[in-house]
């Protein structure tokens, strides 16, 4: 399990984190109205081993459940079942309805009041319990009725319900997936083929897994997890989750629209994308959620082109899912491994014009020659053209998502040839931000800039060496809390060099008239 690293640890221990990087945005998706259709409006979660996409609605919620290893004999991905929570709500009775994904949780909520009562569900997907939660509450004791059904494209599946354990499953060929019901108050009605019925509750809590193989059995599982409670399981998915997430952050100064609804949001990025750069900087993390929701260690399959979330279409052969794998874990992810695949020759497999694919191809091949404003263009083209309401690129195609994670991290911070340069490659977009977290072959970096140029910054070497860096400004080195500094000169090339400890963090400033 990734932990946050040290540059990040040391920072937040002196206070400096949250002027670094830390966003000031906010950091999620929402909606002033219900889903209509997964495509534009399922908001995907993701354990690594299977996901699921939240439609969000009113009289009912839908949860499609969606498993990697599932999948024909042609390779394609299918789709298991939907989880049905029929509620009974009129939509013309709801008021401040809200259907919300955060990324810094990796949870989804839908809340709204119908009448005087103000219900909301919540549902994350947690890595180290293996499970699915959906907490459904309202303010009123007794006030919650709902109903529970399973829909499934496979023909000849099966629903069962076990009283004992309050289990409602599905099986079919080569599928299973079972929930638990856990109920606060009221009582749990079978009502055979048509699922199983809810009434007079105070809460529901809703514990989700899907078997995968012969290894891993959904009932089984649920026994190990019988007496951790629903809160538990949300302390265990945040600790694991933001160990990863928080590990980097970019910020993007200049204005932000993060106070409008995502689908209005999106309408006006694409007419004026220079008056919210925010916009870019949670596409960037977007990308990171979705792939830590898909890939993580010991996932059962690899994600496919649409992450974990959609089925291939009979007539589309799958991604190569050697483009989600190697080269673009080792960036989205904390830590760097080597990287085991070139990405500079498989990049070019996806350039298929007017597409989100072609796209991230050329931003990764623009920014890789070190030409920022057209890679940044690149970037700007897909944003503006090819997202759907839930920011997922209108093919589904969710690779061009996760990818774009890859090319827009190289104008931040990039090693070449042992130089390292910091902000010499940024669009003239992108005046003043921050990043904390960025990682190449031998460092990891914190920086703010100013002005399209670097202000202040914090290294850490992996291992002691010297470190070599571009630059055409003087800069003032040190390590914080002592008192010796090292001036630095650009010689005839550009360059600065100095000697680094390993895993000792120094700081970086520039210099002027007064130091």
């Amino acid at each position: 399990m990734f932990r946050l690293t040290l540059l990040s640890q040391f920072l937040a221990l002196c206070g400096v984190i949250s002027c670094l990087g830390h966003p000031n945005h906010q950091l999620d998706l929402t909606y002033m109205t219900p889903g209509k259709t997964w495509e534009n409006d399922g908001l995907p979660i993701g354990n690594g081993y299977f996901g699921a996409l939240v439609l969000g609605g009113i009289s009912e919620d839908r949860i499609r459940l969606t498993d990697p290893s599932l999948r024909d004999e042609g390779g394609r991905v299918l789709p298991l079942a939907d989880l049905v929570i029929a509620t009974g709500h009129e939509p013309e009775n709801a008021r401040t309805f809200l259907r919300r994904l955060d990324l810094q949780t990796a949870a989804v909520e839908v809340s709204y009041r119908d009448g005087r009562l103000r219900h909301r569900r919540e549902y994350f997907a947690s890595y180290p319990d293996r499970v699915l939660v959906g907490r459904l509450r309202a303010v009123r004791k007794g006030s919650l009725n709902l109903s529970l059904s399973w829909k499934s494209p496979h023909e000849g599946a099966a629903v069962t319900y076990d009283a004992s354990t309050h289990r409602f499953g599905i099986s079919g060929v080569g599928f299973e997936a079972q929930v638990e019901v856990r109920l606060v108050g009221g009582t749990l009605t079978n009502k055979g083929a048509d699922g199983i019925r809810i009434e007079g509750v105070n809460e529901v809590a809703l514990i989700l897994t899907v078997s995968q193989g012969e290894t891993f059995a959904a009932g089984e599982h649920l026994n190990v997890l019988k007496e951790k409670e629903a809160r538990v399981l949300f302390q265990n998915h945040i600790s694991d989750y933001q160990d990863q997430f928080h590990a980097m952050y970019v910020t993007l100064e200049g204005g932000a629209k993060s106070n409008l609804e995502t689908a209005k949001r999106r309408l006006l990025y694409a007419e004026k994308p220079e008056e919210d750069p925010g916009f870019e900087e949670l596409l960037f993390q977007y990308g990171r959620y979705l792939y830590l929701s898909s890939a993580r260690p010991g996932s059962v399959a690899p994600p496919h082109g649409r992450g974990i979330w959609w089925f291939t279409p009979k007539e589309e052969t799958p991604l190569d899912n050697r483009v989600l794998t190697g080269g673009l874990a080792a960036l989205i992810q904390p830590g760097y491994p080597n990287d085991p695949m070139n990405w500079e020759n498989a990049l070019p497999w996806l350039d298929e014009p007017g597409s989100a694919l072609g796209h991230v191809s050329h931003l990764f091949m623009e920014a890789t020659k070190g030409r920022s404003d057209e890679a940044y263009g690149q970037f700007r083209k897909l944003l503006q053209s090819y997202l759907t309401d839930n920011l997922l690129t209108t093919d589904q195609n969710i690779a061009a998502n996760m990818s774009l994670v890859r090319g827009v991290r190289k104008l931040f911070a990039e090693e070449k040839e042992g130089v390292l340069h910091l902000a010499n490659n940024l669009p003239k977009h992108w005046s003043d931000g921050s990043v904390v977290g960025m990682r190449t072959h031998n460092f990891e970096i914190a920086y703010v800039w100013q002005d399209g140029k670097f202000f202040e910054g914090y290294l850490t070497r992996q291992a002691a060496g010297r470190a070599s860096l571009k630059t055409k400004a003087r800069l003032l080195l040190d390590r914080p809390g002592d008192d010796e500094v090292i001036r630095l000169t650009p010689d005839s090339d550009g360059l600065v060099h100095f000697s680094m400890e390993g895993e000792k963090t120094m700081r970086l400033r520039l210099a002027n008239e007064e130091n």
